[in-house]
């Protein structure tokens, strides 16, 4: 490791002296495909041009769709795609650097009308996500978004908290959990290269979609889409809100690579062609991390826990002359903590202080695609892959009359297994017809080990293993009455092997675009989610004699979602977006046991069903409300969002009482913004400068009851009013701000994110102190600067 620092290093020092020694003024190539949105097959002829230029610089494409342009100006550049019959796309404020080509892939939708009656309408990029078949709740994000948001830090899913409908502040702030409409984190899919993988995330508790530090890279993915609610009926097992991940193709005409150093660690890419005379193509990205410059400046994790990371993602992309297109792909990452206690008893303030901790997970996936254009028409899809995930914890205690000997208490180690198939037809009848329709078998194994000290030795209290088939099928048409009405309708289809429960669900969804600037839709479902195994395996007698018995006889979490949204174009990069939506969640798992009114709509993960003494699913919950969305795309060298929430969430218990949920948060505000500046000689170099302020309402939490804690020592909670009560108003503002350096060949980054940079105190949780016998606050993270290092050549 130490070597691979250093070559770096020299490799960084190298190149910048290099780019300050050259003067020439940078360029760079743009070229990419043209295809049929629907059909994917390549559009021949198609016009790409660049409109920003004082001479506006364009090119056709060729035989397979492709196009090249040479010698482009850097900076930031307005394109337009055009082909007869089609409608025309405007991407605006297209970034081009000097260390990377820009490569574009582009899909054009053929029009429903008959050519002699197209009036050509430009369609913003940013305005549709990429998947046509979604006509609600759903927006593409690029990979400059990530890195752009103020306190985004490159990461998709805290990218995403910044979105209507997505909360901030109703869990832990230091995680990117993704809270959708007030449903728990646990109801995110994740999907990469059209097919689910696990959470994507170091520091991820078992079951939950989020974690401490995304495994996703900037430099291996693509545009993409996320979904929060009413999804197309390819989208199954996914309960509130969906990522569709892409990852980008290597570069198949030259090698490039990209390194960045920062306070999180150092990571490397690599990317190029196999050979001259092919289109095959690598990308490998590798990242290392030790968080210890963080823990130097007080920031981060608890106390001295000792936290890293790694992980490796990377594609291989093989087009062949007949056979189709094959892609292997993979992402992978271990991670581990470590809380040793001071060997120290007069340093111990708490009986806490004597506990320590190890924890480890590994997890990743493999898969192999293959696409196959069968005709002009119809392409066929095909996804295999391989999944492992696997956690250990290992709780411990100093032993003070034994010369401080570690003693362990308790070792829990889970490890899920996936084996998963995807095939997907799609048939184009005409502009205005489209058929699409799968196939989805996965195969899923789980095991479960407890061991913990009976007060001898550590025995073995639970040893739980299983599998189980899940297997899904869908089918979709996508129906364009005219250049107004569009019907997107389908029919999702979900059964477990394990006891042949199942789900019908049938989806539609319609679109008026009432004048050239504004359009109503509207959706309704039927969604299921399938949880994790241990929800339906886990049994066994705990050490105080309670007793789990295994849930095989539940079903699968289903939900109805209904929106409605209104969309207003305002101005060419201004767009306002309302959105009111209604779910009925239902055959949620409940605790049995009338004390405390669990449900698993509350849980992140599944410890919380581990810990019940038997569940059915007879529970229930609502939620409702209406996002707002208020943005200004980036153009003029500025952009900024407003987005809104006021919503209500709540569940029924066994007592078939209503309540809050955990996540009830009832409002959440977002406004970020930013504005580029350029500099320099050659005005090619960029300042950017972003910021964001949130406020929402803040953590839920079950009151404690004070007295009662005091008897026992301990924190007593009033179970017969769950989630009654909030931590407070919970508020921040986050900075980023950050220099390009364009010089030939190498473009160099610099990028400072500060997350909360008033260091502003948001109570995370309340808890009894049995030292002070006072309820005191845990606090969600303080002030957290992030600095980055990014050079690409």
């Amino acid at each position: 490791m130490k070597f691979f620092l250093k070559f770096t290093l020299v490799v960084i020092l190298a190149q910048l002296w290099l780019s300050w020694a050259i003067a020439q003024t940078p360029t760079q190539t743009i070229r990419g495909q043209v295809v049929d949105k629907d059909a994917q097959m390549p559009l021949i002829g198609a016009t790409v041009v660049i409109l920003n230029m004082d001479t506006p610089l364009g090119t056709t494409t060729d035989t397979d769709g492709y196009f090249k342009m040479e010698k482009v100006p850097v900076g930031r550049h307005t394109i337009q795609v055009a082909y007869l019959g089609y409608e025309e796309m405007i991407m605006s404020s297209i970034l081009l650097t000097s260390g990377k080509e820009l490569v574009l892939n582009l899909e054009l939708v053929e029009s429903p009308l008959a050519m002699e009656e197209v009036v050509v309408t430009a369609k913003l990029e940013k305005e549709q996500p990429l998947n046509e078949l979604a006509t609600v709740s759903a927006r593409s994000f690029s990979v400059e978004e990530t890195a752009r948001y103020a306190a985004s830090y490159y990461d998709p899913a805290r990218m995403a908290q910044n979105y209507a409908g997505v909360a901030v502040g109703n869990g832990d702030d230091i995680r990117n959990e993704i809270i959708i409409r007030g449903n728990s984190p646990r109801g995110v899919l994740w999907r990469m290269e059209g097919i689910e993988i696990p959470n994507p995330n170091h520091f991820a508790n078992v079951g939950n979609s989020g974690g401490a530090v995304s495994m996703l890279s900037s430099s291996i993915l693509s545009n993409s889409d996320f979904y929060t609610g009413a999804f197309p009926a390819e989208f199954g097992n996914a309960l509130s809100g969906a990522f569709d991940l892409n990852m980008r193709n290597g570069n198949n005409e030259k090698p490039e690579y990209a390194i960045m150093l920062g306070a999180l660690g150092v990571e490397a890419a690599a990317e190029g062609p196999f050979s001259a005379n092919s289109r095959a193509s690598y990308l490998i990205n590798y990242r290392y991390s030790t968080l210890g410059l963080l823990q130097v400046m007080g920031v981060g994790f608890d106390g001295d826990e000792q936290v890293k990371y790694q992980d490796l993602s990377f594609k291989v992309n093989l087009p062949t002359a007949k056979a189709g297109t094959f892609s292997l792909f993979g992402i992978g990452g271990k991670n581990g903590s470590v809380f040793e206690p001071k060997a120290d008893q007069a340093e111990w303030m708490f009986d806490d202080d004597k506990w320590g901790w190890i924890e480890e997970q590994q997890v990743g996936t493999i898969g192999l695609s293959h696409r196959l254009l069968l005709s002009d028409r119809s392409y066929l899809r095909t996804v295999l892959s391989a999944s492992y995930n696997q956690y250990k914890d290992v709780d411990y205690w100093l032993d003070e009359t034994k010369d401080y000997e570690k003693h362990e208490d308790e070792i829990t180690k889970v490890v899920d297994r996936t084996a998963r198939i995807s095939s997907t037809y799609n048939h184009k009848f005409d502009a205005r017809n489209t058929v699409q329709a799968g196939a989805i078998f996965s195969l899923l194994n789980f095991d479960f080990t407890h061991d913990e000290d009976n007060g001898e030795i550590l025995s073995r209290y639970f040893d739980n293993t299983g599998s189980s088939g899940f297997f899904q099928s869908f089918a979709h048409w996508k129906h364009r009455f005219n250049d107004k009405w569009l019907l997107n309708t389908g029919l999702h289809y979900s059964q477990m092997t394990l006891n042949g429960k199942s789900s019908i669900e049938p989806r539609a969804a319609v679109q008026w675009q009432f004048s050239k600037r504004q359009s109503l839709s509207a959706a309704v479902g039927l969604h299921s989610k399938m949880e994790h195994l241990a929800t339906y395996l886990f049994e066994g007698t705990f050490p105080d004699g309670t007793v789990h018995p295994a849930g095989k006889q539940l079903g699968l979490s289903k939900a109805m979602h209904a929106v409605l949204g209104y969309d207003h174009r305002l101005g060419p990069n201004l767009r306002l977006k309302l959105e009111a939506y209604y779910q009925h969640l239902y055959n949620v798992p409940i605790e049995v046991d009338p004390t405390y009114k669990g449900s698993l709509i509350n849980t992140a993960d599944i410890w919380d069903v581990i810990g019940a003494e038997e569940i059915s699913d007879d529970g229930s919950g609502r939620n409702y409300g209406l996002d707002l969305t208020l943005e200004k795309f980036f153009s003029n060298q500025y952009y900024f969002l407003l987005t809104g929430s006021l919503y209500q969430s709540k569940y029924t218990a066994i007592d078939d009482k209503e309540y809050d949920t955990r996540y009830n948060g009832n409002y959440q505000m977002v406004l970020l913004g930013g504005k580029e500046f350029k500099m320099g000689k050659q005005r090619k170099n960029i300042l950017g400068i972003n910021g964001k302020f949130v406020y929402s309402g803040g953590n839920r939490h079950t009151p404690i009851l004070l007295e009662a804690s005091r008897e026992e020592g301990r924190t007593v909670r009033d179970w017969s009013r769950p989630y009654a009560d909030r931590t407070g108003a919970y508020s921040r503002f986050d900075f980023g701000i950050s220099y390009r350096i364009n010089r030939a060949k190498i473009t160099h980054t610099i990028m400072i994110d500060i997350q909360n940079i008033t260091n502003r105190n948001n109570i995370y949780e309340l808890y009894y102190s049995s030292s002070s016998q006072q309820i005191k606050e845990i606090y969600q993270t303080g002030l957290l600067p992030i600095f980055n290092y990014r050079m690409e050549f």
